[in-house]
């Protein structure tokens, strides 16, 4: 009787024991490590800032030539609309395509 009564008590302990590592385990699984200050989100409006400015620097500096301002421009209208959509509606759909074209008109600038 004893025996069983230790048996149980081991049975449970252990229970326990898989029940709190459990939950330690589930909660460090529900909660993502937060690092660092959330990005803005304006950030992909500063990053068109950017690209328009080291556009139009290229264009200045003569590192793009006349026969390709106008892919220059065409790129940099579609990145502006993309962007402008993505800050109006907040959808990963549209903030992927305003990645997109914000990574298009980098490449598409002089390197």
């Amino acid at each position: 009787m004893l025996l069983k009564a230790s048996h149980s008590r081991i049975a449970a302990r252990k229970i326990c024991l898989i029940l709190v590592m459990g939950g330690f385990l589930s909660a460090c699984a529900v909660t993502p490590p937060h690092h660092g200050v959330p990005p803005s989100p304006n950030a992909r409006l500063y990053a068109y800032l950017v690209a328009h400015g080291m556009a139009r620097g290229a264009v200045m500096s003569g590192q793009i030539k006349p026969q390709n301002i106008q892919q220059i421009a065409a790129v940099d209208l579609s990145a502006q609309k993309a962007v402008f959509t993505a800050l109006e509606r907040q959808t990963s759909r549209d903030n992927i395509k305003a990645d997109t074209a914000l990574t298009d008109f980098l490449d598409a600038l002089p390197h």
